[in-house]
């Protein structure tokens, strides 16, 4: 329900009231009439993508306003079928040109429609054809400014009898972009930064509708992406580096690549290659890079992606049994990124049975026999000696003041 305010003055009163009294719509009667109450224009005038909201008002005969629940507005924009239903709707046009919209309105209580159907031409306004837009280099690598030319051509609508054309002014065309040094009337003069890869310039115009239509001029600098593999392992890990796509305009083989590696928590210490495959001896957790240049240009381009180089590791056993049964049949330790290794197993009278250096190869650990014979040797407690420096420069040893890693082992069958 709706309120009026009302308010009354008397010549025999001192003293003001005001006081609201109820506005109660009509009920729809069964001559009724509807019209377009916003936008209050026969024709309307707007853009492409923008937003317009339409308003709906219903009459009865004698031109009071009715309650608009009691009949159903529906709106044909006149555009591929598009329609909407409600008293107030918003729509928006995508692309230029004339269109009818129409607005229907029926009863929803079995009456009749409405007496009138009420139209409103709409115009879009037409973007325009860009084709002579261009610049006067299609890389920046060479150094030097480049000049950039706007300029647009206006396209008619001539679908329907209601033709029109847009018009534009010069003094309203503008370009947006990095390095602009001069901008007048569509004509531009830029330096752009050598380090920022392809850059993209926007060429923009404004319509006697007030409608913006832009288009985009890219200038090629240079541009990479690469993939580094693997991501992960144990120093010394040797990676590959692969360049995905480049540009630069259509020279792509005159691109040349330094490659680059840090350690996170060592930033100043930068690793460096030209060649496509590179070795990380120390662990860590590392960021790679690649610079790829052209003429002048100098880009960077840097991973997303760390790659991890395993701590040093060694983990030694202290019981083994070498019965053939594959399980448990070799003396042999778990390592990571050593960068050195070498262990002797001798018996409790010193004797050396046996001697190695690869820390790798399960089989290169003892397997219970003598070195020198290969007779197998007894049940029971050996000793070892070990002497390991990771890539990380850690050295295993059993004491402090120790240069080996020792301690004892039982052999068992």
């Amino acid at each position: 329900m709706k309120y009026r305010l009302f308010s009354q003055t008397g010549p025999m009163a001192a003293f003001f009231f005001t006081f609201l009294l109820p506005v109660v719509l009509m009920a729809q009667e069964g001559d009724y009439t509807v019209r377009i109450k916003q936008p209050a224009v026969d024709t309307l005038k707007s853009c492409p993508g923008k937003s317009i909201v339409f308003m709906a008002e219903g009459l009865n005969a004698d031109f009071s306003s009715f309650d608009p629940n009691q009949v159903t507005f529906t709106w044909d924009f006149g555009y591929n079928g598009l329609v909407r239903t409600g008293q107030n709707v918003t729509f928006s046009y995508p692309e230029g040109g004339h269109y009818t919209i129409r607005l229907y309105v029926t009863s929803r209580t079995g009456g009749p429609a409405a007496k009138n159907v009420p139209e409103m031409n709409v115009f879009i306004g037409m973007r325009p054809s860009f084709s002579g837009t261009r610049s006067d280099q299609t890389s920046i690598c060479s150094g030097n400014g480049i000049g950039l030319t706007g300029f647009v051509t206006s396209i008619p609508w001539t679908k329907d009898s209601f033709q029109f054309t847009n018009t534009f002014s010069d003094t309203d065309y503008t370009w947006d972009g990095i390095g602009i040094q001069s901008d007048r009337k569509g004509l531009a003069k830029i330096r752009p930064p050598l380090n920022k890869g392809n850059l993209n310039y926007i060429f923009r115009v404004i319509d006697n509708f007030g409608c913006y239509h832009d288009t985009t001029l890219t200038l090629y600098g240079v541009y990479a992406s690469f993939t580094v593999t693997p991501k992960n392992g144990e120093a010394p890990l040797e990676v590959s580096m692969v360049v995905d796509s480049a540009s630069n305009g259509g020279s792509e083989a005159s691109i040349t690549y330094d490659w680059e590696f840090y350690e996170n928590t060592d930033t100043s210490n930068l690793l460096t290659t030209t060649e496509k495959k590179f070795s990380l001896e120390r662990p860590g957790e590392y960021t790679s890079r690649v610079v790829a240049k052209y003429l002048q240009c100098r880009n960077v381009f840097t991973s997303e992606d760390y790659i991890r180089v395993d701590s040093s590791l060694l983990e030694i056993p202290n019981v083994f049994t070498p019965n053939e049964d594959g399980a448990n049949d070799y003396f042999q330790v778990k390592a990571l990124s050593l960068r050195s290794f070498s262990g002797r197993i001798m018996n409790r009278w010193g004797r050396v049975v046996y001697e190695w250096t690869d820390p790798k190869t399960l089989e290169k650990g003892w397997n219970g026999k003598y070195m020198n014979d290969g007779q197998p040797a007894p049940s029971g407690t050996y000793y070892y000696i070990i002497s390991a420096t990771g890539y990380d420069d850690k050295v295993y040893k059993g004491k402090v003041n120790d240069k080996v890693y020792y301690g004892f082992l039982t052999l068992i069958r």
